[in-house]
């Protein structure tokens, strides 16, 4: 028998075993009873519930996971859909300030003092840089910064979403950002103040700091009107943060700022700080002030201090330069103070306008204290003690009304209260208590002395005697306008405060007395030939401030007056402090001519018609 290769003679045993065992299997499976049931097989009604409950078990699972997803599905959508539409939105947008424009100042005619222009300023979104030293070693040198320094605003802000890197920039560095185009960074508009005419009424106007804060002048007393409300931009950004374009629907526009009319007259500004500049530098002074007034109205028609300082860059001025020393500094005013004592004599009924009051001569001892006049008088009348500026006559008149007719009548004035001018930080000045005036008191405030008044009280308290007897609140702001123009709030007529004195009294000190002044007194040099100038003038000490008495060779020169004296429509006051005193230092010198050549100039540009060819007059030096 042939055998085939690996097989062996054993081999087909197994096989017939297994087929039987198939068919064994086979048997049971057709249910024909031959095969056994052994403990570990179950019949098939138990195999087709098994799977039932599987089949149910998994599409209790699917159920749930659809439930649960449906849960999901319905939370993202009704209670997380507004935290992620925010999320989102976040993403996509942007929010930008958006400035509002400062209301401009005008002079009364129309002339602006103080506008604002629009400039790019720089900012970053600092999470959106990832190269912090590369991004800032591009924008550093546009700047003109140190990387190091743009790379730790960077850093000190990279939980922030915005962050300020330059302000105000100028066109050509706008342009070079514009072309580096850096992730992360962007440039949006914002205003910025500008005075086109310099240093003019810088004193009035003050200035407004970096951040668009008006810190001094009108810009600080008016900075709720001034300012506006800013707004917001809504800006859709692309993935690099940059802005592609402005969401105007959602955006909130700014509330520009009103805008200011003033009582100042840019032309009689510029002729009263001409005026000033050329006295203070012909006598080597110190500084020097001035103010301008309309004596119906009390409108501030200028108001000047200098040294003075541009308002562009008010940083290159220190604080002493940018106080408005016709508010913030009471002076002891001298002899230019004694026509409000003479009012109060004239008044009271204690002198006649011709009565003849003997001057001893140019010493006038007084119980302990002894009184001297520049130049010696015999007698003079009431007028004449005024005009040629007698220190023995007004005390003696100072002796005959006694204090407490004196502070009455001082008192309503205006002396020791602010005038209410609309400007920051007026002082309101010294005039002690009636309890603690004394003898001296009675012959010292006579001749302006033993009190300190500001400028801006000095030249309201003239004013009123120009006025009738009725003091007048000064003020700045002639209106108050909205951002496109209309109305807001006009300030038309005087606001009368009180009658100081009778008409006559008044008229009488006016047009009268304080014309003798200049036609034959101490004010001379500010006598003008079409106008009939009226005025005083005074030489006081400059007391010293570590202790009593006075500095020595130092002076206040001043001159107060006003024309046409018939019915004056312009009034000046002029002071020059500490000019050198070789030159000259009597205010009948140094400052009538100042305020002669504001009256001349300011007259004939209001065009105020001449009161007639007056005489001339010599224009010697004089004392007063």
């Amino acid at each position: 028998m042939r055998r085939r290769a690996g097989w062996r003679p054993d081999s087909g045993r197994p096989r017939r075993q297994e087929a039987n065992a198939v068919g064994s299997g086979m048997k049971a499976l057709r249910g024909d009873g031959s095969a056994s049931r052994t403990g570990g097989e179950q019949p098939a009604s138990a195999v087709t519930s098994v799977r039932k409950t599987g089949a149910l078990a998994i599409f209790a699972l699917i159920f749930l996971a659809l439930a649960a997803l449906g849960v999901r599905v319905a939370l993202l959508e009704v209670v997380d859909r507004p935290r992620l539409l925010a999320w989102a939105d976040n993403q996509q947008t942007g929010e930008l300030p958006w400035s509002a424009r400062r209301g401009f100042i005008v002079d009364r005619r129309g002339r602006v003092l103080a506008g604002t222009r629009e400039q790019e300023s720089l900012f970053a979104d600092p999470s959106m840089i990832d190269d912090v030293p590369g991004a800032a070693r591009l924008v550093a040198p546009v700047l003109g910064l140190p990387p190091d320094q743009v790379s730790q605003t960077l850093r000190s802000r990279a939980n922030r979403r915005f962050a300020w890197l330059a302000r105000l920039l100028d066109e050509t560095q706008a342009a070079e950002l514009r072309r580096l185009r850096v992730p992360g960074f962007g440039l949006i508009q914002e205003c910025r103040r500008t005075y086109p005419s310099g240093s003019l009424a810088a004193h009035v106007l003050g200035f407004v700091g970096r951040d668009g804060i008006g810190l001094e002048g009108i810009e600080a007393r008016y900075e709720k009107h001034l300012a506006g409300v800013a707004g917001r931009r809504r800006i859709l950004r692309d993935a690099a943060r940059r802005a592609i374009c402005l969401l105007e629907d959602r955006s909130d526009p700014p509330r520009h700022g009103h805008h200011l009319v003033l009582t100042l007259d840019s032309v009689i500004q510029m002729y009263l700080e001409e005026a000033l500049a050329g006295g203070l530098a012909k006598f080597e002074a110190e500084s020097a002030l001035g103010i301008v007034m309309d004596p119906r109205t009390g409108d501030v028609l200028a108001l000047a201090c200098l040294p003075t300082y541009d308002p562009n860059a008010f940083n290159s001025a220190g604080p002493d330069t940018r106080r408005n020393r016709v508010l913030t500094d009471p002076v002891e005013p001298g002899s230019v103070f004694k026509p409000f004592v003479g009012c109060v004599a004239l008044a009271e009924r204690m002198v006649r306008l011709d009565e003849q009051i003997f001057c001893h001569n140019g010493l006038y001892v007084t119980g302990k204290r002894e009184l001297h006049d520049v130049r010696p008088h015999g007698w003079l009348t009431f007028e004449g003690i005024i005009a040629k500026s007698s220190n023995i006559g007004m005390a003696i008149v100072g002796q005959r009304l006694g204090n407490v007719r004196m502070h009455h009548y001082l008192k309503a004035f205006g002396f020791g209260e602010p005038t209410g001018v609309g400007l920051p930080g007026e002082s309101d000045g010294l005039l002690m208590p009636l309890s603690k005036w004394n003898s001296y008191s009675t012959t010292s405030v006579p001749m302006g002395q033993e009190l300190a008044i500001t400028p801006i009280q000095l030249i309201s308290a003239l004013c009123a005697i120009l006025n009738d007897g009725v003091l007048l609140r000064p003020r700045v702001v002639k209106a108050i306008l909205t951002a496109d123009g209309r109305p807001l709030e006009t300030f038309a007529g005087p606001q009368e405060r009180r009658r100081v004195l009778p008409v006559d009294v008044a008229r009488t000190m006016a047009r009268q007395v304080m014309v003798s002044v200049v036609t034959a007194g101490t004010g001379k040099q500010a006598a003008l030939a079409n106008y009939q100038v009226l005025g005083k003038t005074g030489t006081a000490q400059v007391p010293r401030r570590d202790r009593r008495g006075y500095e020595e060779d130092a002076y206040l020169s001043s001159f107060m007056g006003a024309a046409p004296a018939g019915d004056p429509r312009v009034a000046v006051l002029v002071m020059i402090r500490k000019p050198r005193s070789a030159l000259g230092y009597y205010g009948g010198r140094v400052t009538a001519p100042v305020a002669r050549e504001v009256l001349a100039k300011t007259l004939a540009y209001l065009k105020i018609p001449p009161d007639g060819e007056t005489e001339s007059l010599a224009l010697a030096d004089a004392d007063g």
